[in-house]
């Protein structure tokens, strides 16, 4: 006696398609009704404009940033250009109040005209030199100056931001040194103080060799390097500053004499001779040249 096939589980018959849909096993439903587990995939068109606007995006973006880098605000620019500014000087960073340096240097050349102590005392820093104070208190001796041109944003080791210096000419009997005939380089410095620019010290060439002499005699090697030239000529292949030191003895000064760029002279200390050559062409005094014969 044979029993009829039962169907398997879930619905299904063993060994054939379900005879309820016509011997055709039927497709998985997908979502939403659709046949098939996902639907066909999205045309690819779609993907393509997809990513032409996430490009668009990122060049609008980096075209907004260039704007307000470099452009407006700018805040790229203004930091080069601030620290080439601080690198470099320009008129503005030496200008306060809508003053800048080279205005100090005129009126101190108009103020040396008049030879009048009244007209140079006002120029002056709070915290000047005393030689300067000197200097202005005994100033009675009008003075040939056109100009006093200021050397801003002085290059090497001497460079110092809200100082400038300029080195001119003066009469002997004007810096106190009235045994001397003729002019003396005159080197003038001006700094930058909270209230503007003002005189803060002067000091003649003669002085300058002065101190270079006692420096020499007391030893002070340190002393006699800081007063070179920042361009490193002297003792390129040796040191006659040190060599002299290592002499010993006493030094005496001679032969000195003085010129529009500088000056020259002899330090003599037994047999030995030091000549030094002293430069103002940069608007400061410093050692150039030094040769030490035996």
């Amino acid at each position: 006696m044979s029993y009829p096939s039962h169907p398997g589980p879930y619905g299904q018959y063993p060994g054939g398609p379900n005879p309820q849909y016509g011997g055709q096993q039927p497709m998985p439903s997908g979502p939403y009704g659709q046949p098939g587990g996902f639907g066909p995939p999205p045309p690819s068109g779609g993907n393509k404009a997809g990513v032409w606007v996430g490009v668009s995006i990122v060049v609008v973006a980096l075209v907004a940033f260039a704007i307000t880098a470099f452009v407006a605000p700018g805040f790229l620019v203004g930091d080069s250009e601030s620290q080439r500014s601080a690198n470099h000087g320009t008129a503005e960073d030496f200008t306060v109040r809508g003053v800048a340096a080279q205005d100090l240097g005129d009126k101190v050349a108009e103020a040396l005209k008049t030879g009048k102590s009244a007209a140079v005392t006002p120029l002056l820093c709070p915290d000047a030199t005393e030689e300067l104070k000197t200097f202005a208190d005994e100033f009675r001796e009008p003075q040939d100056v056109s100009y006093i041109e200021v050397m801003v944003g002085l290059g090497g080791k001497h460079e110092k931001e809200g100082l400038t210096t300029a080195v001119r000419p003066l009469s002997g009997s004007a810096v106190g040194r009235p045994d001397i005939a003729g002019e003396i380089p005159t080197s003038f410095t001006f700094v930058r103080q909270a209230d503007g620019w003002c005189w803060q010290d002067l000091r003649d060439i003669v002085g300058y060799l002065e101190d270079f002499h006692d420096a020499l005699n007391a030893g002070d090697l340190d002393t006699l390097h800081s007063m070179q030239c920042s361009d490193g000529s002297l003792g390129l292949l040796s040191d006659p500053l040190a060599d002299a030191i290592a002499l010993g003895g006493t030094w005496t000064m001679e032969n000195h004499s003085y010129h529009v760029a500088g000056a020259d002279a002899d330090f003599v200390g037994g047999d030995a001779t030091l000549d030094i050559g002293v430069s103002s062409s940069g608007g400061q005094f410093c050692v150039l040249t030094g040769i030490l014969e035996k």
